[in-house]
C-alpha cells in the first residue's frame, strides 16, 4: 500500500530536522515535512476521519480507511494561543477528501503574536515516509508518500 500525503498548506517545505520542536525536529511525535505557511488555508492532506480536531484549530489528525494517521500540527507553541488567529471550518467526527478546506490561519496575527507558523506534518502510525518534496509547494501539493512499515 502507498499513499500519498498532499500539502496541508501553500508554503516552502522544510525538513523536520530544521522545526524548532524537538518533538518534531526529533522525530518523537513521527516522520514526515514541515512547511512554512505562505497562505491562509489548511487542507486535508488525505482523504478520510477526522479523528481529532484540537480546540482552536492549530492541530488536526486525519486517519485513512487504511489506517495510516496523519498529524497536521499549524505553528508552533499554537495551543497557548486558544484559537487566536485561527478559524475553524471543519468539524471533528467528519469525513474529509483531499484539498477540504479544515481551518483558515491568520499569518499575519500570528506573526504579530510571535508565534513561529512553521506546521509540521507527521505520520502518527507505523509508516514509512517516501519521495518527499523539497522547495515551494502549494495546498493540495503532493508532499510525501506512505508505505506500510
Amino acid at each position: 500500500m502507498t499513499l500519498t500525503v498532499h500539502s496541508p498548506l501553500s508554503g516552502t517545505v522544510v525538513p523536520l530536522e530544521q522545526v524548532g520542536d524537538p518533538m518534531f525536529a526529533e522525530k518523537v511525535m513521527g516522520e514526515g515535512l514541515a512547511v512554512q505557511p505562505s497562505g491562509p488555508d489548511v487542507v486535508a492532506p488525505v482523504a478520510g476521519h477526522l479523528a481529532k480536531l484540537f480546540p482552536g484549530g492549530h492541530g488536526m489528525a486525519i486517519e485513512t480507511p487504511d489506517g495510516v494517521e496523519v498529524l497536521v500540527h499549524v505553528g508552533l507553541e499554537t495551543v497557548q494561543l486558544k484559537g487566536d488567529g485561527f478559524e475553524v471550518l471543519a468539524t471533528e467526527g467528519a469525513d474529509v477528501e483531499v484539498g477540504d478546506v479544515l481551518v483558515r490561519v491568520d499569518l499575519d496575527r500570528l506573526k504579530e503574536l510571535g508565534v513561529d507558523a512553521i506546521s509540521p506534518v507527521v505520520i502518527i502510525s507505523e509508516h514509512v515516509v517516501r519521495n518527499e518534496a523539497t522547495g515551494a509547494v502549494n495546498a493540495g501539493d503532493p508532499l510525501f508518500d506512505v508505505e506500510s512499515a
